[in-house]
């Protein structure tokens, strides 16, 4: 029998049927000493796995982010949607000013309709219960683009977001050569994604250009609204900088506000190749977008579910990081 069942872990086994491995170990290899009942309880508990392997799975994307993110996101789910018959994706896209409401509550906590969670979000107490209960259920949690560190999530797909900040300060001091004055950072630190990149990007300006000083603005929701009246207020107190590293969302906003204030000599370089981004480029609003390749982190996360169902180890994976300008920008 062991022969037979040697993909599925003795350990699931296990845990669906409320016994231990050695109990588990002796059915599969035909030993005497377990009772009929346990037995019956092991074998009903191999069935269900051998056919949770082989049937499509249904997965649910939660993501919260910002409009472009989001509106992204909804394009690429479509088409990976349109070349897959093995899976079901639910999916729910909310702002980051938004909270959970109870009825999305209750749709993500019962995790017995799903074989496994893919979320993208801010670190909050609901999100991160629901992720911890859907494991605690033996159900695979994979986060994308962005951690949930105080979370039982099995791996995280998205690029090394530190590198990706210290790349950014690379790209801006590139742009500014040796002059000496400010530079503002715009984050809003719900995601920890931002602060990872926040990090690499005060890391190499610490230690390599210490005549650069950083200057910061906090907002809240990752809007270009916001970005747009943050912005325009540094200006208006304290003069251009030499250069802006928007780490949150709203990048529209950032360049509209350069451009009300006069000051489009201004540097600046932000994350995700949008729609929104893509027309700054080419329009010389924006010099550099740092970016990841959003279709390959959702088809690795949905093969790390599948993985996980083969009894597989699931490992991060990380994507590339990209940089755009002008020159290389691709179609949208």
């Amino acid at each position: 029998m062991k022969q037979n069942w040697k993909k599925i872990s003795i350990k699931k086994i296990a845990h669906i049927a409320s016994v231990g491995t050695a109990t588990v170990d002796r059915v599969l290899n035909n030993r005497k000493g377990v009772k009929k009942n346990t037995k019956l309880k092991i074998l009903d508990a191999i069935h269900f796995l051998e056919n949770n392997n082989e049937r499509k799975k249904n997965i649910f994307l939660f993501c919260q982010s910002g409009n472009a993110y989001n509106n992204n996101l909804k394009k690429v789910l479509n088409t990976y949607l349109n070349n897959k018959s093995t899976i079901n994706i639910d999916s729910e896209f909310i702002l980051t000013k938004e909270k959970l409401s109870e009825k999305l509550k209750n749709k993500l906590l019962n995790s017995n309709n799903y074989d496994g969670l893919i979320v993208i979000s801010t670190e909050n107490s609901d999100i991160n219960s629901i992720v911890n209960q859907f494991t605690f259920r033996n159900k695979p949690v994979i986060t994308l683009t962005t951690d949930l560190s105080r979370t039982n999530r099995q791996a995280y797909v998205g690029s090394d977001q530190v590198a990706a900040g210290s790349t950014a300060a690379k790209l801006l001091t590139s742009l500014i050569k040796n002059k000496k004055g400010p530079i503002l950072m715009i984050i809003s630190q719900p995601f920890i994604c931002q602060q990872e990149r926040e990090q690499g990007f005060k890391k190499i300006l610490r230690y390599d250009y210490p005549k650069i000083q950083i200057k910061e603005t906090i907002q809240t929701t990752d809007t270009s609204e916001e970005s747009y009246k943050h912005v325009k207020k540094y200006i208006k107190n304290n003069g251009p900088p030499l250069g802006i590293y928007n780490i949150t969302g709203g990048n529209l906003g950032v360049a509209d506000a350069i451009k009300d204030m006069g000051f489009n000599d201004i540097s600046f370089v932000g994350h995700e190749l949008n729609q929104n981004t893509l027309m700054l480029l080419n329009s010389d609003r924006m010099d550099y977008v740092i970016a990841h390749d959003v279709r390959y982190e959702l088809k690795k996360a949905v093969q790390l579910i599948g993985d996980f169902y083969k009894n597989e180890i699931l490992k991060n994976i990380t994507s590339n990081i990209m940089i755009f300008n002008k020159y290389n920008c691709p179609k949208f």
